[in-house]
């Protein structure tokens, strides 16, 4: 076998490992799959999974990175087919956006962020924090809150803050506990970060 040969095997398996993990995961739930049953299912070797795989953790993070680069993809779909929309209703869709992104994916991120913690304490590797999703949509959430505040008179907070402090706000873990506790639909959670933000609200 050649070695472009192995090359577009390994990435086949890749891909049908991670479409398979998904559609477990949507059906049954992150924790309720396990790593067996994504190697059944796939139609792969256990082997040749946890060669590519070490556990769970670090196939939910090659997930979460594919759907990443997709979500920032469609955040800058947005922003520059509605350019001319204000800065406050390009705000208010990315919030949107967001929202609809942890009530889909919830799970699957809250596994690797709880991966992403352990590995963190034990050799100081990346977290949220540190992740091209969160550095690129702080800064899109900065420059809108940046147009705002210039529109503004008076005392305006930073921008950046600002961003970091909504994204912490969307969190899996704090947003579901809000929404529970609250008894709040999505729409309604919507809502709330356009108010808290000072966007319209959407009609």
């Amino acid at each position: 076998m050649t070695v472009r040969q192995e090359r577009k095997d390994a990435a086949e398996h890749r891909r049908k490992i991670l479409q398979t993990a998904e559609k477990l995961f949507d059906e049954h739930g992150v924790n309720a799959v396990s790593m067996h049953q994504i190697a059944k299912t796939a139609g792969v070797g256990q082997g040749t999974l946890y060669r590519r795989y070490a556990h769970k953790g670090d196939l939910c993070l090659d997930l979460i990175q594919d759907f990443s680069r997709e979500f920032m993809e469609q955040i800058e779909r947005y922003l520059k087919k509605n350019e001319n929309l204000s800065p406050q209703e390009r705000l208010g869709a990315i919030l949107d956006l967001w929202i609809d992104m942890i009530e889909k994916k919830a799970e699957l991120i809250m596994t690797v962020q709880a991966h992403q913690m352990m590995e963190a304490e034990e050799s100081r590797a990346a977290t949220f924090f540190q992740s091209p999703l969160y550095s690129y949509v702080r800064q899109r959430m900065s420059e809108l809150l940046a147009e705002i505040a210039a529109s503004e008179s008076g005392a305006q907070a930073d921008p950046t803050l600002t961003a970091h402090a909504l994204i912490c706000a969307l969190a899996p873990h704090g947003y579901f506990h809000m929404k529970q506790e609250k008894n709040y639909s999505t729409d309604q959670m919507k809502q709330n970060f356009r108010r808290l933000c000072r966007i319209p609200p959407q009609l």
